[in-house]
């Protein structure tokens, strides 16, 4: 929503928005109290969250946590709480761009560089399942594009 707030501004420079163009204020303001229940699941439950996509990750392929012999799983629990929080605003201010510029892109092209991207991938693999153990089928659905991103740009 920031986003296409900013957009609107630029877009609509000296003149009076349309309807259409404010459309997605009236869905957002529609939309708003089950956002924000939704976030304060997700920030409520986030340990469980990162431990259970943690353990699952371990149960597909417990092998991916490890680069050689060095155990990577310290890393991958610091970057998927990064993660989990910044797509827990992005759901909020309903903002993908915010969640694809603001991290998830510049997060792959590390874990590339570093060669660990196998835990992200399996993580991508389970994390619906995790969420839906956490969030009601309402909160699920707002997280749901959030998630298709996710696993989209580090699956």
């Amino acid at each position: 929503m920031l986003t296409q707030l900013s957009r609107l501004t630029q877009e609509t420079d000296g003149r009076y928005a349309t309807s259409e163009e404010l459309q997605f204020l009236k869905d957002y303001i529609a939309s708003t109290q089950e956002r924000v229940q939704a976030y304060k699941t997700v920030r409520d439950n986030e340990a469980f969250l990162l431990e259970d996509l943690y353990n699952q990750v371990q149960t597909v392929d417990r092998g991916s946590l490890y680069k050689g012999t060095e155990d990577v799983s310290t890393f991958f629990r610091r970057d998927q709480k990064n993660v989990l929080r910044v797509a827990a605003a992005s759901m909020l201010f309903n903002d993908l761009d915010f969640l694809r510029e603001g991290l998830l892109l510049w997060h792959r092209t590390i874990i590339k560089a570093f060669r660990v991207e196998r835990p992200s991938q399996v993580a991508c693999q389970v994390i619906n399942a995790v969420f839906a153990k956490y969030l009601a089928p309402d909160q699920l659905k707002l997280m749901s594009p959030v998630l298709g991103l996710w696993r989209a740009i580090l699956g």
